[in-house]
């Protein structure tokens, strides 16, 4: 849907999985992972010592899903190694288990011994450090309690304020992905929110979700910050981006929720984008400033195809557009 890198493409289907993908189409990452306890335990353990390169020796304190020992070595990915501290304690979800379609079931045990697991789609493995708030989510049943709605959103947003990017990327998917949440959230949430929203080291696939996770709140809960926080995202990065960042994919959904949020005082702003090397970006302005004024969209299109540097994409969609008036 979108000509870009995008964290969004995994998070459409997550997974949970050990080295290797699985296929299996998931949702929501914590119930996903609570899913297959015959398969996946969580823990609450405290780091001991990392006996060998790329091992780490926990004590169990809790077992959250499925059955697990009083102590385990586990293998997990480079970044985790050396991040884990002895004596710290953390929430993790690990298997016995490794993928292999070629058996009953897709799974067989693992002979090189016990791994972390991680969320196709996050980047990051599921070892997190053990706050009262992840103890919480990943508490059975509390994240499917609809009794618990009002906690577990205050829970996600104040983990998401933690200057933490691995569980900030967890919790953030997570209420993504949960419309029944966001459409539940409260006047000091919505604020909260706001404050992630502005924390300088907020990574840009995680303002997109966020981007796209804000606009189903309730419009009077985030105005006029929402909107402003998004205009703000397409003047400081402009028209010309890295494709290979995550930055063109956040600007498009700053650009749609500009078309949900914002007005014909847009026009101008997302007109700048029409000029975009990523198609996607262009697409997604056009689409807004015509919800705004068609007439505006055909003159800001008759405008651009003047200029021999906008990208063959965004010609061929401009050209359609101005014969049929219509996107697609």
């Amino acid at each position: 849907m979108r000509n870009t890198v995008c964290l969004l493409a995994g998070l459409l289907a997550l997974a949970v999985t050990q080295s290797t993908p699985a296929a299996k189409r998931l949702g929501p990452p914590i119930e996903d992972l609570q899913s297959t306890p015959d398969r996946i335990r969580i823990v609450v353990a405290e780091a001991k010592d990392k006996p060998e390169k790329g091992k780490i020796r926990f004590a169990i304190t809790e077992s959250l899903v499925g059955e697990a020992p009083e102590e385990v070595v586990l293998r997990t990915d480079q970044d985790s190694y050396f991040e884990v501290k002895p004596g710290q304690s953390y929430v993790v979800a690990w298997s016995y288990m490794r993928r292999n379609r070629g058996v009953i079931g897709g799974y067989e045990e693992d002979p090189a011994g016990p791994s972390t697991v991680s969320v196709l789609g996050l980047g990051s493995t599921t070892l997190f450090e053990g706050t009262p708030e992840m103890r919480y989510l990943f508490t059975p049943g509390v994240v499917t309690d609809p009794d618990a709605a009002d906690r577990v959103i205050s829970a996600l947003l104040t983990q998401m304020r933690r200057p933490d990017s691995r569980t900030r990327g967890l919790v953030i998917a997570e209420l993504y992905l949960r419309k029944d949440l966001t459409e539940k959230m409260n006047a000091d949430q919505a604020k909260a929110l706001q404050e992630v929203l502005q924390a300088k080291d907020l990574e840009h696939q995680h303002r997109q979700l966020l981007y796209d996770t804000a606009v189903r709140i309730d419009p009077a809960l985030t105005a006029p910050w929402l909107a402003d926080d998004m205009r703000m995202a397409i003047k400081q990065h402009g028209a010309q981006y890295d494709l290979t960042t995550f930055i063109p994919s956040m600007v498009i959904s700053a650009a749609e929720g500009l078309q949900q949020l914002g007005g014909a005082g847009d026009i101008e702003l997302l007109s700048t984008l029409l000029y975009s090397n990523n198609p996607g970006v262009s697409k997604a302005a056009l689409a807004a400033i015509d919800h705004f004024d068609p007439e505006a969209a055909a003159a800001k299109a008759q405008e651009a195809m003047k200029d021999g540097g906008i990208h063959s994409e965004t010609r061929r969609v401009m050209t359609r557009y101005l014969a049929t008036g219509k996107m697609r």
